[in-house]
């Protein structure tokens, strides 16, 4: 067996370390939920939002408001919930965006010679593994949904969605905060007026 030659070593690597990226940035949401168990979930027929809002902090709507909005009366509303001025529940949300740096080591085949150097040309050894570190920067963003009981002031379910961002998620905010609150919900398992939990969203 011949030696494999260093340009198809490189070639490899570049491949290897190519795929392991795109498979990084092609990633779903990690959904974590909690939920108060003591909670009657049959009492809700109605939402409203808290005033001001999590992302309201400066003093005035924003266009993240805005969208959040949207987003969560549209999977409340799917789930028979009606907007109203005296609500049962309160929902607030709140996002974040923070810089990450992800690190992670590339594997790369080396041949020792020296002493060994007496198998060259008639065999190749098992090959003895170096790791390369590489690293990449990326943007993680995370967004928080929380239901609160209105007459006890009392959370009783919250829902919290991490994910990467990419540029395509901050040219087109509006349908990123949708694709989340929709990932969100989906772990949502009530109707209004309904304690039983249920499957699906509709």
């Amino acid at each position: 067996m011949r030696r494999p030659p260093l340009q198809h070593l490189l070639k490899a690597a570049i491949v290897l370390v190519t795929g392991l990226l795109l498979t990084a940035c092609v990633s779903t949401p990690v959904i974590r939920v909690n939920t108060d168990k003591h909670a009657d979930f049959s009492a809700y027929h109605t939402y409203g939002f808290v005033e001001p809002l999590g992302t309201d902090k400066a003093g005035y709507t924003t266009l993240v408001t805005k969208y959040l909005k949207q987003a969560v009366s549209h999977e409340l509303e799917q789930r028979g919930y009606v907007f109203s001025s005296d609500p049962d529940l309160l929902v607030n949300f709140y996002t974040r965006i923070e810089s990450r740096t992800f690190i992670s080591a590339m594997p790369a085949a080396v041949y020792y010679g020296g002493y060994y150097d007496y198998r060259h040309g008639l065999y190749d050894p098992f090959p003895r593994y170096i790791y390369h570190p590489y690293s990449y920067n990326y943007k993680e963003g995370t967004v928080n949904v929380d239901l609160v009981d209105a007459p006890n002031k009392q959370m009783v379910w919250e829902g919290v969605a991490v994910d990467e961002v990419d540029s395509n998620d901050l040219d087109n905010p509006q349908e990123a905060f949708s694709k989340a609150i929709s990932a969100i919900f989906s772990s949502y398992p009530y109707r209004a007026g309904n304690a039983t939990p249920v499957t699906g969203t509709q």
